[in-house]
Order: C-alpha cells, then sequence, then structure tokens
C-alpha cells in the first residue's frame, strides 16, 4: 500500500510539475456566483450543465415545494461568456407534462442536437418515475416533444451522458423504484443515435444494488470509469468497462466518504486526470469539496472546497454537476444552501494544478 502510494504521488507530482512549467502559463481563475432560479417556484435541485455552441453556457435544473409534488416544472438559464453573467431562468417544461419531474442531464450530440433527460414522475413519488427526454436544435431556444427513453418505474437519470464512439452516446442511469426495499441500482443506456433519431439502444447492469446515482468518465486507455453514490451511507463506489460501457466488472469500494449524496466526475484528457465533485464527509453534504485521481479512479485526492461552512454543519451543498468548455474553463453547478438556490462557479486547470500543490 506504501508503495502504491508513492507512486501516486509521483505521478500527480510529475502531472503538476508539466501543468505548471508551460513557457505561456495561464493565470490561475476561478469565481462564483448565484444563478438566478424563478421566485416562489419552490427548491431548484437536480442542475445539469452544457455548451452552448458559442461559448455560453446552458444550466438547467426542476423545482418544486418537496421532491415529487405536482408543482414541480423544469427550468434553464443562460450564462453569457461574453458578460460572464446569468441570464433569467425560464420554463423548459411545465407542470402537468406528468405527475412531477426530476432530475436532468445534459448532452450535445455528433450533430449538434442537445438532448435533456430527466425524471418523468408518472404516480406516486420516484418509484413512480420513468427517464424521459426532450431535444432542442437552436440552442435551447425551443424543445421539441418529450419521449421515453425506457418504459420502467422507477427510473431516473442524475448525469450527463458521455460520448464512446461516432453517434453513440453512453447514459448513466439509476433505480430507485423501492429506495428502503433495496430495489435499486445503477445502469447505463448504450444508444446509437443519427439526426435525433435513436436506432439502437442496449442496458448495461452493474451487480451492486447499493450502488446509485453513477457518473461516467472515458479515459485515454479506452476503460470507462463509473462512480456511485452509496446507498448505504459509506465511501463512493467503482466499476470499470473495458468494453464501451456493454458490460460492468463487479463495483468496488474506494476510500472517498459519501454521505448518501450525489457526485460528478470529469475526465480532463490534458491532464490525465479524473476530477470529482462530492461531499467530502459521511454524515452531512458539507464541505462541498474536489478530488483528482491520477490512476483512473482507483486513488484520489482532495484538493479543494467548492463550499465549507463548518459553522452550519447542517447547511447541504449538493448535487454538484461538471462540465469543461472548449476554451479549457471547467464549470460547476450545485444546490446551494439547503436547496434555496443555485450557485456555480468557472475556473482554469491552472487553479485546480495549484490547488493539489498546496
Amino acid at each position: 500500500m506504501r508503495e502504491r502510494g508513492a507512486r501516486i504521488a509521483a505521478v500527480l507530482a510529475l502531472t503538476l510539475a508539466l501543468a505548471l512549467a508551460a513557457p505561456a502559463r495561464a493565470e490561475p481563475r476561478f469565481e462564483a456566483s448565484i444563478v438566478p432560479v424563478a421566485r416562489g417556484a419552490g427548491k431548484p435541485h437536480g442542475a445539469s450543465l452544457v455548451e452552448l455552441s458559442n461559448g455560453d453556457v446552458l444550466a438547467t435544473w426542476f423545482a418544486s415545494v418537496e421532491e415529487t409534488t405536482s408543482d414541480a416544472r423544469i427550468y434553464g438559464a443562460v450564462w453569457s461568456r461574453a458578460t460572464g453573467q446569468w441570464g433569467a431562468p425560464r420554463v423548459i417544461v411545465d407542470k402537468g407534462y406528468a405527475k412531477s419531474l426530476g432530475n436532468t442531464a445534459l448532452f450535445r450530440d455528433d450533430d449538434g442536437v442537445i438532448w435533456m433527460f430527466f425524471a418523468a414522475v408518472r404516480v406516486g413519488g420516484w418509484s413512480g418515475a420513468m427517464v424521459d427526454y426532450i431535444q432542442t436544435r437552436d440552442e435551447g431556444k425551443t424543445w421539441g416533444a418529450g419521449r421515453t427513453l425506457a418504459w420502467r418505474l422507477g427510473h431516473l437519470p442524475r448525469n450527463p451522458p458521455i460520448r464512446v464512439g461516432d453517434h453513440e452516446m453512453l447514459v448513466p442511469l439509476f433505480e430507485d423504484f423501492w429506495y428502503e426495499g433495496g430495489f435499486t441500482g445503477s445502469y447505463t443506456a448504450r444508444i446509437r443515435y443519427r439526426d435525433g433519431e435513436i436506432l439502437d439502444k442496449s442496458f448495461a447492469w452493474t451487480d451492486d444494488p447499493l450502488a446509485i446515482q453513477p457518473t461516467l468518465a472515458r479515459l485515454n486507455d479506452g476503460r470507462i470509469l463509473l462512480l456511485a453514490r452509496d446507498k448505504s451511507d459509506q465511501v463512493i463506489r467503482r466499476a470499470y468497462s473495458h468494453d464501451g460501457g456493454r458490460t460492468w466488472e463487479p463495483v468496488a469500494m474506494t476510500a472517498l466518504p459519501n454521505p448518501g449524496a450525489g457526485i460528478c466526475a470529469l475526465y480532463l484528457d490534458d491532464l490525465d486526470l479524473v476530477l470529482l465533485a462530492y461531499n467530502h464527509d459521511r454524515k452531512e453534504r458539507n464541505p462541498l469539496s474536489l478530488a483528482v485521481s491520477a490512476d483512473g479512479g482507483m486513488t484520489f485526492q482532495r484538493v479543494a472546497d467548492l463550499e465549507h461552512d463548518p459553522g452550519r454543519p447542517k447547511a447541504t451543498f449538493d448535487y454538484p454537476a461538471l462540465i469543461r468548455a472548449r476554451d479549457g474553463t471547467i464549470h460547476a453547478i450545485w444546490s446551494h444552501d439547503n436547496r434555496a438556490t443555485l450557485k456555480s462557479a468557472r475556473f482554469n486547470a491552472v487553479w485546480l494544478m495549484e490547488r493539489l500543490a498546496r
């Protein structure tokens, strides 16, 4: 174990040295801001991000008085690259589409079509949810009619799909049919598409019902890393696929704590690092932290906190989402301060690597 730790430390040190030794190294950059949400709409949650063709960033989320209530709507807002400000929110999916609405997950495909997967509750609570999706061909100005990905009750999205081939995406999904009874687990949908139409889809399950709300990262060696929230509130769980998400190896435990809260991973290909946003605590959703892995998700090093309020341990900062824009900027969004609003952050790799150096 000591030798393994030394090897990981050496890899991280080399990565850091290369990142900081660039002749024209950019300055570290980090900024955060509150995302404007609709007043009186309830608690915003389940946010996702996607970069638009002009470099702006679209965020989507659902809001309701309580989870699975009939007042739920899905909203969207755009962060402007030119001004650095968020625009006003607007309704994308109104109440009445289904009994209730939940988590959103955005993906831009090879044809420039943006897909939004979301939870559509047909009956009851999350056990009555299905995974639906809508699409936009004009950068979020208008959206098409909703469709259902799979007619299975108790199934939801959480994190964005990843590209796994030409006109192929892998969508991370999970089952929450009866949470207390253990009818839970993670799976993926591999989708082959063309011009917004699904040509073929297949599903692959992990073997652990305690691993839920998965997030995916495609590594430089072709493997796909799956990290998952722990239903038993212990540690983040991990699995790998060697065949593009068609099958998954047995789930194992990482050393990172998890208080039964959502996580999000992002692969930084130029640094060969996996970036993870998560709650570094086994009981509370405070702090909301960032960690990196230099060995494909086997081990992680905590490098920074996006939010930490030690004076209010019961304050929650949770359900993070991450994307990386074409200019290299990493964008994050999360549910802020007991879901009173949403908060976002933007930072570059230099800021992240300087945190790693401390």
